[in-house]
């Protein structure tokens, strides 16, 4: 294994001007950023994702005659949690496309679990 230079220190770095220090703090910054932002993204794709494939499920459900008068409305609030998970890839503000995606996901959930109790 190579030893590398030791010159009375363990380590020795190579003298870097404030300018260039800042620079690489701010070429970080901006890496770190984009990284969370494109996160949020993905994340945000695949809950609105699980709602559409909810609604899917529950509108191809109703087509094959599956719902009784009991569990429509239960249907039918999935599908409405589908239709605001689908809503969400039109808004352009983050903050209400926010508020779209959890009524997307609370209306897929209690849609689901109405579906699955009244069954």
């Amino acid at each position: 294994m190579s030893q590398g230079r030791r010159n009375g220190s363990w380590c020795q770095q190579r003298p870097v001007s404030e300018e260039e220090r800042a620079a690489a703090v701010e070429a970080y910054r901006v890496s770190v950023a984009r990284l969370q932002h494109s996160a949020y993204r993905n994340l945000r794709q695949s809950i609105a994702y699980a709602t559409i494939f909810v609604a899917v499920m529950a509108t191809w459900m109703i087509f094959i005659d599956q719902p009784t008068p009991t569990t429509f409305p239960w249907y039918a609030i999935s599908i409405l949690g589908g239709a605001f998970g689908l809503a969400t890839y039109v808004m352009r503000e983050p903050r209400p496309r926010r508020f779209v995606l959890a009524a997307a996901v609370v209306l897929a959930a209690v849609g689901m679990t109405g579906i699955f109790l009244t069954d």
